[in-house]
């Protein structure tokens, strides 16, 4: 048995980078051990790992194991669950070639797919996962039509076997939706309600016809899993009166996820009424649009205070769709700082975001799941911790980027091997 009693150290990172959770068992102890479950928070707790499933957690336990990681500053949480984003459809935003967000000179809208342009092994991926992201919905901005298409939830370890399941469809409303739809919000609604009836008027597509009112055949088909239930419906919206609009869409079965609410705590009990979900960005505490003029930095308090499920995003204050998505733990504290409970901002970057997307076993730590948790130096909310080890589906992850090694390449104080060289 190895013991590696840390205080988080360059050789302590690398010990535990080497440890395959797979290969043998693995045990953490910890100050603190972030359930999300019944348990809670549990002080001093510890965590054991075994053919890489959660074999047991307890408190001060001793249990045995190939390697035991430990020390005085040790979290140990579910992996950070990025509920919006644009990972992997981007490298350089500015470059067409390498930007797939959306699709804006296509006809098509609800049948694309984000599984079609994911790429595991862009460089945000990595640098995501450094961040302590395991897992992130990844999200098809709306282009020619309101509709952005099918978005697909990924894990951040790099894996060309990625699922592509659908898991929700995007919808842009808002004055991003009423640009696309010709210039106003009459005709942003107007093009989904009458999408919507395409959807429950079965008898447009009678003796063989191809279209219904804005629907083809296949894209009603696809909406259709939407106005089951079967699937969110993830709209775009920060404006209150706009909200108040997505309430009354809302039939039947149908769930719907609101991304932005800028101003959703003017209507948080509306929201929570229609058991309507939100996502939102405590970051974005003073207006960046005429779509946000009544946005507060405790948005996110007002909204839990109401009883609305709400998770926490990286928006457009930081840029992090993509490229800063790792920054998604700092946005959560944002919103601690602005009186929401950090039990609940923590839940609101895990447990909350994976239950919406129909996941909720990645967002808890639980003895049979496969493990899928992060180790941090501290307080995973606190801007100064960081990451020490990220294990998703029982595999200790690389813990390198193209931002670390241009870091190592490039260091002052390298002296082996300068990446740099003069002339004679």
């Amino acid at each position: 048995m190895t013991i590696f009693k840390t205080l988080l150290t360059t050789v302590a990172i690398s010990a535990l980078a080497s440890t395959s959770a797979l290969a043998q068992t693995l045990v953490i102890k910890t100050q603190k051990l972030v359930t999300n479950q019944q348990l809670g928070v549990v002080e001093n707790g510890t965590i054991l790992i075994e053919d890489g499933r959660i074999k047991a957690i307890g408190t001060n336990a001793d249990y045995q194991a190939d390697k035991i990681i430990q020390g005085e500053t040790v979290w140990v949480t579910p992996g950070i669950f990025a509920v919006y984003s644009h990972l992997g459809l981007v490298e350089v935003s500015a470059e067409a070639s390498t930007n797939d967000i959306n699709a804006s000179d296509a006809d098509a809208g609800l049948s694309l797919r984000a599984s079609d342009s994911f790429n595991p092994h862009a460089s945000n991926v990595a640098v995501s996962r450094l961040g302590g992201i395991t897992h992130a919905a990844v999200v098809p901005d709306a282009g020619s039509t309101i509709f952005g298409g099918i978005g697909m939830v990924v894990s951040t370890n790099g894996s060309l076997d990625t699922d592509p399941t659908p898991r929700f469809i995007y919808v842009e409303l808002g004055q991003a939706g009423a640009n696309t739809a010709g210039g106003s919000r009459s005709a942003a609604l107007g093009y989904l309600r009458s999408a919507l009836e395409d959807v429950a008027n079965p008898n447009r597509y009678k003796d063989g016809a191809h279209d219904g009112d804005v629907l083809s055949r296949y894209e009603a088909s696809i909406l259709r899993r939407a106005v089951r239930g079967e699937i969110p419906l993830m709209i775009g919206a920060d404006r209150a009166a706009d909200i108040v609009n997505i309430i009354k869409l809302k039939k039947g079965r149908m769930k719907i996820i609101i991304i932005g609410a800028a101003e959703g705590w003017m209507v948080a009990d509306r929201l929570a009424a229609a058991n309507i979900s939100v996502v939102i960005d405590p970051i974005e505490n003073l207006p960046y649009s005429f779509d946000a003029l009544g946005t507060r930095p405790d948005n996110a308090k007002l909204l839990r205070e109401a009883g609305v499920d709400m998770a926490i995003m990286t928006r457009r204050v930081t840029g992090a769709g993509a490229h800063n998505l790792r920054l998604l733990t700092q946005h959560a504290g944002n919103a601690v700082a602005n009186g929401l409970s950090w039990d609940e901002a923590f839940k609101a970057i895990t447990l909350a975001p994976a239950t919406m997307m129909g996941m909720p076993s990645l967002g808890r730590l639980q003895a049979g799941q496969p493990a899928n948790l992060v180790v941090w130096n501290g307080d995973p909310l606190e801007v100064t911790s960081s990451v020490v080890a990220v294990i998703i589906d029982g595999k200790v992850q690389d813990l390198t980027s193209r931002q670390t090694q241009l870091r190592d390449r490039y260091h002052p104080t390298r002296t082996d091997k300068p990446a740099y060289g003069y002339r004679p």
